[in-house]
């Protein structure tokens, strides 16, 4: 299986595409993953000609037979330019061709951080709103979703001693790109891992996780 993942800082904190390509690898689902990301990139840029990384991100497409494409949009743009991040979606996907496309939908800042405050936002509000965006893009270009967003907001909620985001509270630690992986990993494969080695966390933590990204993808059922 050939995985192209395109977005920014939050799909390379921690290197996640590689946290979830040794998850698959461990649990006997051997993959490949390839990934297009700058820190503060908007999924536009990718089709700019002026843009620096244009040809990188050209001859990556280029090689062509991806089976799955995750697409993930800078943290807020989103609820800034829907028409545009909506425009920027449905272009990749035609342009990637992959056999199957998945929307990274991300979540919202941690309660204290200042771009909540400047737009009157809460985390809650943030993540819905965030949800409510990809969810109307991914039916409107046949996309599948990823509620990473939905899962991060259930532990915020709910387990609160699992701390998932950096100090700036915005980015995952690897905690935070952890439950990325697995909730992309359920995506993908439908199911949850069996063997977590490599993520080196202790079980009762993987407990945790999985119930809640158990039930997050049951609630959208």
């Amino acid at each position: 299986m050939k995985v192209l993942f395109i977005g920014n800082s939050y799909t390379y904190y921690n290197d996640m595409p590689k946290i979830f390509c040794d998850l698959a690898n461990s649990n006997n689902n051997p993959l490949e993953v390839k990934t297009i990301t700058r820190g503060g990139k908007f999924l536009h840029q990718n089709l700019d000609p002026n843009d620096v990384q244009y040809p990188m991100v050209n001859e990556t497409i280029a090689e062509g037979n991806y089976d799955v494409l995750f697409l993930q949009e800078q943290s807020y743009f989103a609820l800034i330019d829907f028409d545009k991040f909506s425009d920027s979606v449905s272009t990749l996907i035609k342009k990637v061709n992959a056999k199957r496309n998945v929307l990274y939908c991300t979540w919202g800042r941690k309660p204290g951080c200042n771009l909540l405050e400047e737009h009157g936002w809460t985390n809650q509000s943030m993540t819905s709103d965030l949800f409510d965006a990809y969810k109307k893009v991914s039916l409107s270009t046949n996309a599948e979703l990823s509620p990473v967003g939905l899962c991060f907001y259930d532990l915020l909620v709910n387990e609160p001693n699992l701390e998932l985001y950096n100090p700036d509270l915005s980015h995952p630690n690897h905690l935070g790109s952890c439950v990325s992986a697995i909730t992309h990993y359920v995506k993908v494969f439908n199911r949850l891992p069996v063997n977590f080695d490599c993520l080196s966390l202790d079980k009762q933590t993987i407990s945790t996780i999985c119930k809640s990204i158990e039930k997050v993808y049951s609630s959208l059922k």
